[in-house]
Formats: structure tokens, C-alpha cells, sequence
């Protein structure tokens, strides 16, 4: 697991896909259901036999390699990709749209190239901000015309509240209605850039009602446990392949039956 800081450009051998879900757009909506069957966007065009994929975002795309699990994932069920990984810790979508900075200027050259599909990753405190029009969106609208320019399609990671909730002022916030806030942040913003999402976030509030004896949070509460990271990589394989990652004989480093769970909990959420 690696838990500092870091700037790579990675290139591995697999696959990505996303989404976007049809619900209310605010901070204010009635309380979400989790469970409730959603709607998602999917590539459009399909992707081909080894399509071009970059993830960017910070330490929650880069915890227990990720991408590296995806890759498993796609290579296990008979699939070819070429897989690249941009990740600095910390980072935000506006410092990747920084110039001046170096993970942004790294970037903005990758970005030059042609991708199939792109998947941003933004920074938690932003993607739950109850500003996000502010904090999130410009950047998000910056980065996604790069991708289309070159013709690609952007995809956004949604990833997951803090497992014990945070306090927001003299209140405490659960992991549920934050989690509530972060779904409705990348639903707007997916939806008026007609992105896909791959809406990890989802499923873990799903799994973790299923299956509370799965922890998918790492011992600070807020990075993926290597179940989670698992998690995560099925629901972006279930999403960018349209296919079940359901019987997948890659289980990276755990038992055959919380891999097979999680499997379901993916497959669920994006094609049931």
C-alpha cells in the first residue's frame, strides 16, 4: 500500500468505464436510496479491442494500486487494454489545471494524446462541497474539453464518503448524507457535460448495508481498504465493459468469498 505522496505517469496493461445516474441534483434532496436501480450512462462509442485509458485524481486513485487491480480484473476476464495512471497525492482537479504546477503541466502534455477514456478523480473535500459550482465544476469543464478534443470521452470517479462521517460545525454529518452530497456534485456535473461516472461511491454504501462484516475503509476511515480498492475496480470494470466482473479469477489478495461479494455488489449496480 502506498500511503505518501507521489507524481507517476504509469503505464499498465488493462481497462476503464463509467456512467452517469439519474437523480436529484442539490445538496437538499430528500434522502437517497442506495439500493434504488439506477440508470447509467455508457461509452459512446463502445470501446474497442485495446482502448487507451488514463486515471487521474490523488491517493484514493493510487491506494492498494488500483489501476493495477483493474488491469487484473480486465486481463482475468479476457480483455486487452492499455492502462495509464497520473496520481499525486492531495491533488485537486483545479491544481491538475494548473499550468504552473508540475502535476498540471505533466497533464496537460498527456492530454495531448489521444485517449478513449479519461477518468478524473477529485480531491474528497471538494467533490463534498456544498460549493462545488465553484470548487469543482470549472475545473472539471477545463479537463473535459481537453479529452474532447482529441477525442475522447471524460469520465468521473466517485468515490466514497469518510467511513465515520465527518462534524460540520457542531453537527456531525453521516457517511450517508455525505455521501448523498458527493453523488449529487458528480451527478450535475456529469450531467451537463454528458460524462460517464463510475459511481464507486454507490457501492460501497451498498456493500457496507450487505455486507457490514466487509471493511472497505482503510484504518484512517477514509482511504480504501485493499476490499474497497477491489470494489472499486469491479465497479469501473462493470461499467467501462459492460460486462459482469462476476467469476473473475483474479481476486488480488482476498478470500474467494468477499471477492465473489463484491463482484455482486458491482455487477448490481451497473447492469441490473
Amino acid at each position: 500500500m502506498r500511503k505518501g505522496k507521489r507524481m507517476v505517469l504509469l503505464l499498465l496493461t488493462g481497462l476503464a468505464v463509467l456512467t452517469t445516474a439519474s437523480c436529484s441534483s442539490g445538496n437538499e434532496a430528500e434522502k437517497m436510496d442506495f439500493h434504488e436501480q439506477m440508470e447509467w450512462k455508457i461509452p459512446d462509442p463502445a470501446l474497442g479491442e485495446r482502448p487507451r485509458i488514463l486515471f487521474v485524481g490523488n491517493s484514493h486513485t493510487f491506494y492498494n494500486n488500483f489501476s493495477g487491480m483493474f488491469v487484473n480484473i480486465v486481463e482475468a476476464k479476457g480483455k486487452k487494454s492499455s492502462v495509464f495512471e497520473l496520481s499525486q497525492g492531495y491533488y485537486t482537479l483545479k491544481k491538475f489545471c494548473d499550468l504552473e504546477d508540475k502535476g498540471g503541466a505533466l497533464l496537460d502534455k498527456t492530454l495531448t494524446k489521444q485517449w478513449d477514456i479519461v477518468v478524473l478523480q477529485e480531491n474528497s473535500q471538494e467533490a463534498l462541497s456544498e460549493t462545488a459550482d465553484e470548487d469543482m465544476f470549472p475545473y472539471a469543464r477545463i479537463l473535459d474539453e481537453k479529452i474532447r478534443a482529441m477525442g475522447g470521452q471524460t469520465a468521473f470517479f466517485m468515490t466514497w464518503a469518510p467511513r465515520d462521517g465527518l462534524k460540520d460545525g457542531m453537527k456531525k454529518k453521516s457517511r450517508e448524507e455525505l455521501q448523498q452530497i458527493m453523488v449529487a456534485n458528480y451527478m450535475e456535473i456529469a450531467t451537463e457535460l454528458d460524462s460517464l461516472i463510475i459511481p464507486a461511491g454507490i457501492s460501497f454504501m451498498r456493500c457496507a448495508e450487505l455486507y457490514p462484516g466487509i471493511e472497505l475503509w482503510d484504518n484512517d476511515r477514509r482511504h480504501p481498504s485493499p476490499e474497497g480498492s477491489y470494489l472499486a475496480a469491479c465497479t469501473a470494470y462493470a461499467l467501462l465493459y459492460q460486462e459482469s466482473p462476476e467469476n473473475c479469477s483474479y481476486i488480488a489478495t482476498l478470500e474467494e468469498d468477499v471477492a465473489q461479494k463484491l463482484q455482486e455488489v458491482a455487477a448490481d449496480l451497473i447492469l441490473k
